[in-house]
C-alpha cells in the first residue's frame, strides 16, 4: 500500500506573514488622528457656544492659554519623568513681562503719551504710591509689545536652561528635583510679594491696557455689542502652533529617547547617551512654553500677581495634566478646558458654607471659595481609579467594548 499525502478537498494560498511594525504604525497614526480630532472639537465648540457670551467667551480663551502652560508641564512630567512642583516660576515670568507692558501702555495712554521709553515716561499708579522718581531703566523698554512678548521667551529660555544644567548635570532627580524646584520657587515668590516698589506687591500689577499686535485690537469686551474673539484666536493658534510642534517633536527619535530615559534612564546612559542633555534641552522647552503661556494668560486677564508663583498655582497645574492624561500631549489641553470650566462653576456656585452644611455641620457664615477641597479630592480620585487621567480612561473604556464585542461575535 502506497502512503500517498493527504489532499485537501480546497487548497488555499498561504497567508501572508503579518508585519507587526506596520500595525503599530498603522495604530499610531489612528491615535494621531484621533487627537487632532479631539484638539479641534477642543477649540472649535467653545467657540460655537460662546462666541457671543461676553462672560464664557473670555473664560475659555484663558483656559486656553493655561492649556499651553499644562503642554509645558506635560512635556517634562509625562514624557520625562521630571515632576517640577516650581514650574509656575516661567509662567510667572512671561506673566510679569507682558504685565509691565501693558501697565506702562496704560499709563502712556492716560498722559496721551506714545508707546516709547524716555527717561521721564508716565509712571504706573504703584510706582507713584511708592515714590518712585522714575520708571526703572530694566522695566521701561518693555513698554513695547515685542519687546515684552521677546523677554517673556528669552529669560525663562536662560533661566530653564542654566538651572537645567545644573541640576542634570549633577545626577539630581526624582523627589529630589521636585523639592529644588519648589524652593526656587518660593524663594521668587517672596521676593515678588515684598518688592512693591517693582512689582506691586501682593496686589500685583492691574488695570492693564488692552493688547495691540499685528495692527488689531485685541480688546474682547466692547459695550453693546459681541465679544471681539481676537484674542481666542491668537491664544488658539500659539496653542496650536504648541500642540503640533511637541507632537512632532515626541514621535520623533527625541521623543522616543525622553520616553526611554523616564523609564530606565539607566539603560539610556548604558547606551552612550548623554541624558543630562536631553533632560536640560527638554526642561528648557517647557520653560519657554510656560513663559509664552503667561504673557498669553495676562493678555487675556489684565492682571498679574504674585500668585502665579505660588505653590498652589504650579501644583494646580500638575492636578490638570494628571486629569486630562499625562503624556499623551491632548490629555493636558482637555484637562486645562475641563478643570478651568469646573473650577468657575464651582467658584461661582458653592461656598464653604454649602460644603459644612453638606456635612451636617453649622455654617460660618464665610465665603471661602469650595474650590481647593474640590481639586484636592479630584486629585485622589484620579490616583486611585484614573492613573492615567481622562484619556487613559478613554481608552481602557473603549479595549474593554472592543474585548466584550469580540466575545460576543465568538458566542454567536
Amino acid at each position: 500500500m502506497t502512503n500517498a499525502p493527504l489532499m485537501l478537498d480546497s487548497p488555499e494560498a498561504p497567508t501572508a506573514a503579518v508585519d507587526p511594525a506596520a500595525v503599530k504604525r498603522r495604530r499610531n497614526y489612528l491615535a494621531l488622528a484621533l487627537q487632532l480630532i479631539l484638539f479641534a472639537v477642543v477649540l472649535w465648540l467653545p467657540l460655537q457656544i460662546y462666541g457671543g457670551d461676553r462672560y464664557q467667551l473670555p473664560l475659555y480663551t484663558k483656559y486656553l492659554a493655561m492649556a499651553i502652560f499644562a503642554l509645558s508641564v506635560d512635556l517634562i512630567w509625562g514624557y520625562t519623568g521630571l515632576l517640577s512642583l516650581g514650574q509656575g516660576l516661567f509662567f510667572g515670568l512671561g506673566a510679569y513681562a507682558m504685565g509691565y507692558c501693558l501697565i506702562l501702555q496704560q499709563a502712556a495712554l492716560s498722559d496721551g503719551r506714545p508707546f516709547e521709553y524716555a527717561a521721564d515716561m508716565v509712571r504706573p499708579d504703584f510706582m507713584l504710591q511708592c515714590r518712585l522718581n522714575q520708571v526703572p531703566f530694566w522695566i521701561g523698554p518693555l513698554i513695547n509689545t515685542w519687546l515684552a512678548f521677546a523677554v517673556a521667551l528669552i529669560i525663562p529660555t536662560v533661566i530653564a536652561g542654566l538651572f537645567g544644567s545644573i541640576v542634570f548635570r549633577r545626577g539630581i532627580k526624582g523627589v529630589y528635583f521636585s523639592l529644588i524646584t519648589q524652593a526656587l520657587l518660593m524663594a521668587v515668590f517672596m521676593l515678588v510679594s515684598t518688592m512693591r516698589p517693582y512689582t506691586g506687591g501682593v496686589d500685583g500689577l492691574t488695570n492693564l491696557a488692552n493688547l495691540s499686535a499685528f495692527d488689531i485690537d485685541f480688546k474682547m469686551i466692547v459695550p453693546r455689542r459681541p465679544p471681539n474673539p481676537a484674542m481666542y484666536y491668537l491664544i488658539a493658534g500659539a496653542l496650536t502652533i504648541c500642540f503640533l510642534g511637541s507632537a512632532l517633536l515626541m514621535s520623533g527619535k527625541i521623543g522616543r529617547l525622553l520616553t526611554a530615559i523616564r523609564d530606565n534612564e539607566n539603560r539610556v546612559l548604558a547606551l552612550g547617551y548623554n541624558t543630562a542633555l536631553y533632560k536640560t534641552f527638554i526642561f528648557t522647552l517647557a520653560g519657554v512654553l510656560a513663559g509664552l503661556a503667561g504673557a498669553l494668560f495676562v493678555a487675556a486677564n489684565r492682571s498679574a500677581g504674585p500668585q502665579f508663583f505660588s505653590i498652589a498655582e504650579s501644583i494646580e497645574i500638575v492636578i490638570i495634566v494628571a486629569v486630562g492624561g499625562r503624556g499623551t500631549l491632548i490629555g493636558p489641553v482637555l484637562g486645562a478646558v475641563v478643570v478651568g470650566a469646573g473650577k468657575t462653576y464651582i467658584n461661582d456656585k458653592f461656598k464653604m458654607d454649602d460644603f459644612l452644611q453638606m456635612l451636617g455641620m453649622s455654617p460660618t457664615g464665610n465665603s471661602v471659595p469650595l474650590w481647593p477641597i474640590v481639586i484636592g479630592l479630584l486629585f485622589i480620585l484620579v490616583v486611585l481609579f484614573l492613573p492615567d487621567g481622562l484619556i487613559g480612561g478613554a481608552r481602557r473604556l473603549a479595549a474593554w467594548v472592543k474585548g466584550l464585542v469580540w466575545r460576543t461575535q465568538i458566542a454567536n
